[in-house]
């Protein structure tokens, strides 16, 4: 009985000795680093963030949490595109303090492995809506002659054609 009891008491122990895969590591990496500066954790951020990228990376999310807000950040996948270089696909939600309009951002963040510790060394606006990486805002639209301000198209405002928002109805019958 002392036999079966030390085997079952082990067994958890056998399974520590596997180690993660490069992916693996990855999506723990950028998942743990997108978590942490959504919630305005920099601070915790910036420990996966290489060094030559830092300053870069302070700039781009200084309105993170003071002038924007970020609803919501969706991992949408990976690309190995070298043996220890990758690149992450992030959806975020996100909304100016002074407007109620929800803007969708589709951000491309490259990754490095450095000695076993995943690093992000760069990121850039893919597709969306602009100011979520501390692009300036788009130029408001001029009015006409006649005093009527004419429609901008979404690509005029900085959003691409063809990203759409995904809304849900919640009613309280």
């Amino acid at each position: 009985m002392r036999r079966v009891l030390l085997a079952l008491s082990l067994l958890p122990l056998a399974s520590c000795g596997i180690a993660p895969s490069t992916s693996q590591r990855l999506t723990e990496a950028a998942l743990e680093m997108n978590t942490a500066a959504r919630f305005g954790r920099m601070d915790v951020a910036l420990e996966r963030v290489g060094s030559d990228a830092r300053q870069d990376f302070m700039n781009r999310h200084a309105a993170w949490g003071t002038r924007l807000r970020v609803v919501d950040v969706e991992f949408g996948g990976f690309e190995m595109t070298q043996r220890e270089e990758a690149e992450v696909y992030l959806d975020v939600l996100w909304l100016r303090n002074d407007e109620a309009t929800v803007r969708s951002t589709r951000v491309a963040q490259r990754w490095r492995d450095e000695r076993g510790h995943w690093e992000l060394i760069g990121e850039e606006r893919r597709e969306g809506d602009t100011g979520l990486l501390g692009e300036p805002p788009p130029k408001e639209p001029q009015p006409t002659q006649n005093g009527a301000g004419d429609s901008a198209s979404a690509t005029e405002l900085g959003r691409q054609p063809g990203l759409s928002l995904h809304t849900r109805v919640i009613r309280d019958e």
